[in-house]
């Protein structure tokens, strides 16, 4: 959900600090995002730059891998866009970088050809490759498979009550099952724990006019096992042509990485309810719609 700063509750100091440092004094030229699960964000020029405010001290020590993954990934020199960080504190109470603009390739990907998925793909195979290659020195996340299929079953177990709503009780059996079992069994890849992006899929993932990608929200980065980053890109001729791209035997299935979208609505639409998201992309009903499609083969 993105805001004027006029229609928007927001901290006065956040503001005041975002328009000292940036030298932006028109408030016009300014948006807040409140979608963010850790992080209050100011807009400035729709991403030209970004500014992240923890929402609260746990989130502000949750904070401190962004940081230091930007701070990583700005020493690189990648085929893509990515942020590029320019204001810090060392309370990690808020930070500050120059951002991408673009669209979300969650808005355009259903209206491009497969000669453009490919494109796009072998842009961010090329940067995957490079990425996963970083040698990592200091404290970052690290999880293995076994533990990230544990921390999405704990998820969907503490904000299932959301969806009490919304299905019925044999609905709500299926869900559980598919948690319970086929969670689990997506969670396959290498077993090589690489420095990933660790949330790449269509929302933070960007193109511009020129087709020209950018990667956004560096939040989740950390030690994964190489097929995290594949995992949120669902379509196989994109997902087939970031492999090509990225080289060597396949990273992950096309089974797996369906289930691990199917996940990910349901994470989804328990966050948005909770929240209640009505307007935008990601809202109550377009969630509800995945779920009920690719988990229950209802027809819409």
């Amino acid at each position: 959900m993105v805001k004027n700063l006029q229609d928007a509750p927001c901290e006065n100091d956040e503001i005041e600090i975002v328009k000292r440092l940036t030298g932006v004094s028109d408030e016009s030229r300014i948006e807040i995002s409140e979608i963010g699960w850790t992080c209050r964000a100011y807009i400035i020029d729709s991403g030209k730059i970004v500014f992240k405010f923890p929402r609260n001290a746990k989130h502000r020590e949750e904070c401190k891998y962004e940081v230091a993954a930007l701070e990583l990934v700005k020493e690189q020199a990648f085929n893509i866009s990515v942020p590029v960080l320019n204001w810090t504190v060392d309370d990690n109470s808020y930070f500050g970088f120059f951002g991408i603009t673009g669209a979300p390739l969650r808005e355009v990907i259903d209206g491009l050809t497969d000669e453009k998925k490919i494109e796009i793909g072998t842009q961010l195979g090329g940067f995957l490759r490079q990425l996963h290659g970083i040698k990592i020195c200091g404290d970052v996340k690290a999880l293995t498979l076994e533990e990230q299929a544990l921390e999405y079953q704990n998820w969907y177990r503490k904000g299932k009550e959301f969806l009490i709503e919304y299905f019925s009780e044999t609905e709500l059996i299926k869900i559980d099952d598919f948690f319970e079992h086929e969670v689990p069994e997506c969670m396959v890849g290498t077993n090589e724990l690489v420095f990933c992006h660790g949330d790449l899929d269509y929302n933070n993932t960007l193109i511009d006019r020129k087709n020209q990608v950018g990667v956004i929200d560096f939040g989740d980065a950390g030690l994964y096992d190489r097929s995290q980053d594949f995992r949120g890109m669902d379509d196989e001729v994109l997902r087939e042509s970031m492999m090509k791209a990225y080289g060597g035997d396949e990273v992950i299935s096309k089974a797996a990485s369906m289930t691990t979208s199917k996940m990910i609505d349901v994470l989804n639409l328990i966050y948005c309810i909770e929240n209640n998201y009505v307007n935008g992309v990601d809202n109550i009903e377009n969630c509800l719609k995945q779920v009920r499609l690719k988990i229950l083969k209802d027809e819409w």
